[in-house]
């Protein structure tokens, strides 16, 4: 490997930090020799070439390599964050003076931020993107040269057509800044044909102008003379017309005063009326009142009649019941008393039976004694005592079984008449209890429904109480409001009124000179004539009411002058005027009028010193010429004393006003006095009318309000009456439900009375019979006793008989017959004995039987008594309701009959009260015409006082005469002579034509202009010419240059192309060798052993060398201190490659090459190697190796 030369190194580092990959700050240390950056694919070696090319001024982000400029800054990976700052620095040897600064070393820094923000530092000193720029011009190094060549730039050589390979010469040339220069010479060039085809125009407009304007000016001087005797006439005609002005004044002023006088007897009258009527209400209210108590009055007292008459209902129902009972009862008595007759009867009966049957007993007995006589006899003699013995015991046995078993017949038919009386007695002791438990349900549900009624009535009453009073208050405040509205709107009114009065004004722009109402007019219509002006003075200021009088005064008639855009719309609404006969205005066009402001700071010390005029006024900013016109030069000042000393201080150069309107007019003339101000003046009146807006607008929302909180309060009147009706309503449904329940009450204690006693005396009966049931169980026991004992003894004597009946079988004849009659004499007396017991028994029963039905008889007779009392009891406390019903419904009727008397009286005060209100209305009518009749005296006041002012204001400013010096041109002609004469000089002016005024003047402008324009035009010629002659000269340098550069590069891409390819040749031709300044470039090569052909015919990798010839070539002939070649030699084969890096390495001895590569040909070659390597994910690590001494110097940031 040659040694390479030691020469001063031009580019000496390169610094980058937060670049694309460059995370870290990383800085190059650049050697003598040739320096190749080497990496693997995808390590960042690419990145250090855009890092040079973005800080030597680099725009494009696609140049670069991004869609933004934010995306050269280190995005971050998956191990460090992103960083905020992107920043590369270059450090050149300055040592040949190469830069234009006086220093050894130049350092160029640029800087990139995350939010868009550059910074450029030369020397580490802040500058701009063009400063940077500049510094590489002419130096070869900057990014428009060939200092940095990529592998773009070969296949832009060999993509390019012929006109665009002509470009990459002009660069080498250095023709492209004579280009630059042609294209500004030929936009000059152009500018100054525009100009001087716009000054034609203006020089012919002009021509066309002169002529006329000259007969303009001799015009205009026959119009002054004319203007100067209209305006004496018109003064005659102002002073004819206020002398008439200031009689209607007097005349309507007289007027208003009479009128006041009438005004005060009317509002005398008024409040008597609206006294009387305040009366007849308050004592309609009152009435309201009395009708309200009354009607409760009569509420209450239907309520007692109600009351009584549903006592009298439950009287008569509870006495309907008592009869009914009563009925029952003594039915049922008189049943118990059948019953009992029915009883003795039959308690005779069995008496008589039983008597019967004893006395038959008896005699029995004694037949049988007779018998058992005979018997004896008989049996002496037959010898059959014991035989009869035995019968005899049998029959006693007999006998005494069948007493036995009547006994048990007669328990058992007893036990069943007591089981019947007892299941009977039980089922009429369940049927009372289950009435009065019922009763008793009944009676406690209605006790606790009357409890909750009086619970629910005295809460009634309670909210009854409190609704009432709250409907008083309602009313009371219903009336207030209603009021209280009547009186807004009546305010309303009046001020409705004497709004339309002022709109009424306003829109008739009453106290408007003719000539200001006509084009006034004219605009609200729309008439284009009028396009242009933006209205008087008066309606384009505000003013302070306290300042009011002093700027009327200041302004004086210019308050009516109109205001335009320009010129052109004064003189169209002058020709207006003019054609339309319409009277004349003043005009103050913005872009014509001038003003200034006067000095304040002699004055400005002074206590009473206010304020310059114009200060004192509000407008828009675009009529300040207008309006530092008239009041520029206008002090205002507190009074007339302060007045003195502020105009002696502005050595009475200027107008001072006070803020009462007394002036102090330049040159130290006074005007003041007493003045009346009525009505609306110009400048007030729009004030006012804003007011008064605001006010109606004020009372327009009060009264939406007060309206609102009126239907609110009738609602709640209205809600509160349906509350008080409702409730009355359920008051009366609720007493009625409580005459109700008391009379099922006083029902259900009698029930419950009565089946109570029932109840108890079904119980004592069951106690009775549940008695005789335990007797009679205990009759059946001994009874079914005895009846057993009884058969065992007649079964044994009936075996003894047979037995003895055995042995006295010889018995016969008489003794049998005996013994047999006997027996059966026995037998039927044993019978009636029984019998008659029997009878005994049934005896006893009826009489018990006869017995309880006394008893019970007694009791249903004590109870029929007792029900009698209730009933005598229950008639007369039904009389004595009756009496009070008679009595409350007697009442009743006095008080409905006065409370149709208080009906009737309110009836007829609200007659009376709507007769007041009437006469009020009558009243507030005649007064407010009164008032609409001073309100119109006042306006026809304030429109004679506004025409004074304005005939006053108008002498002063239009004639600079104040009214006693206006008196002077009072003249004796008739004010139709006047005007006549006025007509005939008008008509005089108007057969003139339009007066141009500024003709004398502007004639002579013109005619200079003309001029100075002619020698404009001259200087445009020449300046023409002159870049006609640049161009040419630029065309001719650009061709020479071109041919030059064109041999050079020729020459130079020839050597390059023998040297890199080891002989051959090559060259470049032109397409149009005829027309240097646009022809373009060609390439043929031969290559060794090849013929001479075109470009696009070679192999890829000699077109490639054939183009990386060029660019040396191109490199010879415009020499950079340093180049960067990026990759360029990757398409070529190794031998090329080596023949490459030998070419460099021989150039290198006179230019400093970086060379980023990956070819090891160029390796070989490099006297240091930087390596580039991806240790860390996504960033980029620098390695340096001296080729010579071998060893690796790793850096870091």
């Amino acid at each position: 490997m040659t040694e390479a030369v030691n020469l001063p190194v031009f580019l000496k580092s390169i610094t980058i930090q937060g670049f694309k990959s460059f995370a870290d700050r990383v800085r190059f240390d650049l050697q003598h020799g040739l320096s190749v950056i080497v990496g693997p694919n995808g390590s960042g070696k690419s990145n250090v070439a855009d890092a040079v090319r973005w800080v030597l001024g680099e725009q494009s982000a696609k140049s670069l390599r991004g869609s933004r400029m934010e995306d050269i800054i280190f995005a971050g990976s998956s191990g460090r964050r992103s960083v905020g700052m992107a920043e590369v620095s270059l450090t050149f040897d300055n040592s040949s003076g190469i830069f234009p600064l006086e220093f050894q070393e130049v350092c160029v820094t640029r800087r990139v931020f995350r939010d868009g923000e550059g910074q450029f530092f030369i020397n580490h000193s802040p500058c701009r993107l063009r400063d940077l720029q500049e510094l590489f011009l002419d130096t070869g190094a900057g990014k428009e040269g060939f200092s940095i060549i990529g592998q773009g730039r070969v296949e832009e050589i060999l993509n390019a057509k012929p006109e665009e390979r002509r470009l990459i010469l002009e660069e080498a040339a250095g023709v492209a800044k004579y280009r630059v220069r042609k294209r500004e010479a030929l936009k000059r060039l152009d500018d100054t044909e525009r100009n001087l085809e716009r000054l034609s125009d203006i020089l012919r407009e002009i021509e066309e102008r002169l002529e006329p304007l000259s007969h303009q000016a001799e015009v205009a001087r026959r119009g002054l003379a004319l203007q100067t005797e209209l305006h004496t006439l018109e003064i005659q005609a102002i002073v004819r017309d206020l002398a008439e002005v200031r009689r209607k004044l007097t005349a309507s002023q007289e007027e208003e005063a009479s009128l006041r006088l009438t005004r005060a007897e009317a509002e005398a009258e008024l409040a008597q009326a609206e006294g009387c009527s305040q009366e007849l209400k308050l004592g309609e209210k009152q009435l309201e009142e009395a009708v309200q108590l009354q009607h409760n009055e009569v509420f209450r007292a239907e309520q007692a009649c109600a009351a009584l008459e549903n006592r009298l209902n439950v009287l008569r129902e509870r006495y309907d019941n008592l009869a009914e009972q009563t009925q029952r009862l003594a039915g049922e008595v008189r049943q118990g008393q059948t019953l009992e007759q029915e009883n003795r009867l039959k308690v005779e009966a069995l008496v008589g039976k039983q008597a019967l049957l004893r006395r038959t007993v008896q005699e029995a007995s004694k037949e049988g004694a007779v018998r058992e006589e005979a018997l004896d006899r008989a049996r002496t003699k037959n010898g059959l005592d014991v035989l009869d013995k035995t019968k005899d015991e049998l029959f006693a046995a007999l006998s005494e079984q069948a007493a036995c078993s009547n006994r048990l017949t007669g328990v058992r038919h007893t036990l069943d008449s007591l089981e019947q009386q007892q299941a009977s007695l039980a089922k009429a002791e369940s049927g009372y209890l289950e009435r009065v438990q019922t009763v008793r349900g009944e009676l406690e549900e209605v006790q606790s429904r009357r409890q909750g009624s009086d619970e629910e009535e005295a809460r009634l009453s309670r909210e009854e109480n409190r609704l009432r009073e709250a409907f008083v208050e309602a009313e009371a405040e219903f009336r207030s409001a209603e009021r209280a509205l009547a009186e807004l709107r009546g305010r309303k009114e009046r001020l409705k009124a004497k709004q339309h009065a002022l709109v009424s004004l306003a829109d008739s722009l009453e106290g408007y000179a003719r000539g200001v109402r006509e084009l006034l007019a004219a605009k609200k219509r729309g008439n284009p004539v009028c396009r242009g002006l933006c209205g008087t003075v008066a309606d384009l200021i505000a003013v302070e009411e306290k300042y009011e009088l002093a700027l009327e005064t200041a302004l004086g008639g210019a308050q009516q002058d109109i205001v335009t855009v320009d010129l052109e719309a004064a003189k169209r609404a002058i020709a207006f005027l003019k054609a339309e006969r319409a009277g004349w205005a003043t005009f103050l066009p913005l872009d014509t009028v001038r003003g200034g402001c006067l000095a304040t700071s002699s004055v400005a010390a002074d206590p009473g010193f206010i304020g310059l005029a114009v200060d004192l006024v509000r407008f828009e900013e675009r009529y300040r010429p207008a309006m530092t016109n008239l009041l520029g030069r206008t002090l205002i000042v507190v009074d007339m004393e302060a007045a003195g000393r502020v105009a002696a201080a502005a050595g009475y150069k200027a107008r001072v006003v006070t803020v009462e309107g007394d002036q102090i007019h330049p040159g130290g003339t006074l005007t003041g006095g007493s003045r009346q101000r009525k009505g609306s003046n110009f400048l007030g009146r729009s004030r006012e009318l804003g007011l008064l807006a605001e006010e109606l607008a004020q009372l327009a929302r009060e009264e939406e309000e007060k309206s609102r909180d009126l239907q609110r309060l009738a609602e709640e009147k209205t809600g509160l009456e349906l509350k008080l009706k409702d409730l009355s309503e359920k008051r009366r449904s609720l007493q009625e439900e409580k005459a109700v329940l008391a009379a099922n009450r006083g029902t259900l204690e009698v029930q419950l009375k009565r089946w109570s006693e029932e109840l108890e005396i079904a119980r004592q009966n069951l106690i009775g019979i549940r008695a005789q049931k335990e007797e009679a169980g205990q009759a059946l026991s001994a009874a079914l006793s005895a009846v057993s004992a009884g058969e065992e003894r007649v079964s044994g004597l009936r075996r003894e008989l047979r037995q003895e009946e055995a042995r006295a079988q010889a018995a016969a004849g008489e003794a049998e017959r005996l013994t047999e009659a006997l027996t059966e004499a026995k037998v039927q007396m044993a019978k009636w004995e029984e019998e008659l017991r029997q009878t005994a028994v049934q005896l006893a029963e009826e009489k018990a039987r006869a017995s309880e039905q006394a008893r019970a008889l007694r009791e249903e007779e004590a109870r029929l008594a007792r029900m009698e009392e209730s009933l005598a009891a229950v008639l007369g406390e039904s009389e004595n309701v009756s009496q009070t019903l008679v009595q409350a419904q007697e009442g009743r009727s006095e008080k409905q009959l006065r409370l149709v008397q208080l009906r009737e009286e309110r009836e007829r005060l609200s007659a009376r009260s709507a007769k007041a209100e009437e006469r009020t209305r009558a009243s507030r009518k005649h007064l407010m015409a009164l008032e609409q009749r001073q309100h119109n005296l006042e306006l026809a006041a304030t429109r004679w006082q506004t025409e004074w002012q304005g005939g006053s204001v108008r002498l002063a400013d239009e004639f600079a005469l104040s009214w006693p010096e206006a008196l002077a041109y009072e003249t004796e002609m008739a004010r139709a002579e006047i005007q006549e004469r006025i007509k005939v000089r008008r008509a005089e002016l108007e057969a003139l034509g339009p007066i141009n005024q500024a003709a004398v003047t502007e004639y002579p402008a013109l005619a200079e202009r003309r001029e100075f324009l002619r020698a404009q035009e001259e200087d445009l010629l020449e300046a023409g010419g002159k870049l006609r002659r640049l161009i040419s000269e630029l065309d001719e340098t650009m061709s020479l240059r071109f041919k030059e550069g064109f041999e050079a590069v020729n020459a130079a891409f020839g050597r390059a192309f023998q040297e890199l390819f080891s002989g051959g040749r090559a060259e470049l031709r032109l397409v149009e060798p005829d027309n240097l300044l646009e022809t373009g470039v060609e390439i043929i090569a031969q290559p060794p052993g090849k013929k001479l052909q075109w470009l696009s015919l070679l192999s890829g990798g000699e077109r490639a060398l054939t183009a990386i010839a060029l660019l040396f070539g191109l490199l010879h002939v415009k020499p950079s201190p340093f180049c960067l070649l990026d990759e360029i030699e990757a398409s070529l084969d190794d031998a090329n490659v080596q023949r490459f890096a030998g070419y460099i390495r021989k150039l290198s001895a006179s230019t400093q090459f970086i060379v980023i590569s990956h070819r090891k040909g160029t390796m070989e070659a490099a006297d240091v190697l930087y390596g580039i390597a991806m240790e860390e994910s996504g960033v980029s690590k620098l390695l340096t190796v001296r080729m010579d001494a071998g060893e690796e110097d790793p850096v870091s940031a």
